[in-house]
């Protein structure tokens, strides 16, 4: 792996570690942020088929499939008192693995994999939520920054054991 690909690696790991910060840290309007206005924010509904055959989730079937003005409205509305899934807000810890970089044009474009654990625990209750996938994200590189431009969720379980999916990926 040449330099240039390690620290750009580097760069985009940071790039996520931030993300999970603010994301932890419910400082929704920072993460938002991140976001290029072309953003695309998907997470197929993953599905069980016989044998070896891929994918394993479904291309047309979706837990959520935003464009910006959607997650905007998805920010906004979890600062009212309208989100009443989210009210006390849930605790969070996101754990980001496994970062690699699948393609990268130095100040243009870049593919990124990675693996997401999140944690997730609500108001009294003794139970938590634990939600784990890949992320494939790419990245726009506008006015000096990296802004996320895609991201597909692929969730390890086929059946979620949470209550709402009021939460960021």
């Amino acid at each position: 792996m040449s330099l240039e690909k390690m620290l750009a690696t580097y760069e985009f790991e940071q790039w996520l570690y931030r993300e999970a910060e603010l994301l932890d840290h419910i400082d929704f309007d920072g993460w938002f942020s991140l976001m290029h206005p072309s953003l695309i924010y998907q997470m197929p509904v993953r599905v069980n088929k016989e044998g070896t055959e891929r994918p394993d989730y479904a291309e047309d079937m979706f837990s959520f499939n935003d464009d910006i003005d959607l997650l905007s409205l998805r920010v906004e509305r979890l600062k009212t008192d309208y989100a009443w899934a989210e009210i006390p807000p849930s605790r969070t810890r996101r754990f980001v693995s496994n970062v690699k970089l699948a393609d990268y044009v130095p100040n243009e474009k870049a593919s990124v994999n990675s693996y997401l654990l999140i944690y997730r625990s609500r108001s009294t209750d003794i139970h938590h939520d634990l939600i784990s996938g890949e992320r494939r994200d790419e990245f726009t590189y506008e006015d000096g920054v990296w802004k996320l431009s895609k991201r597909v969720f692929i969730v390890d379980q086929t059946t979620l054991n949470t209550r709402n999916l009021a939460i960021f990926v």
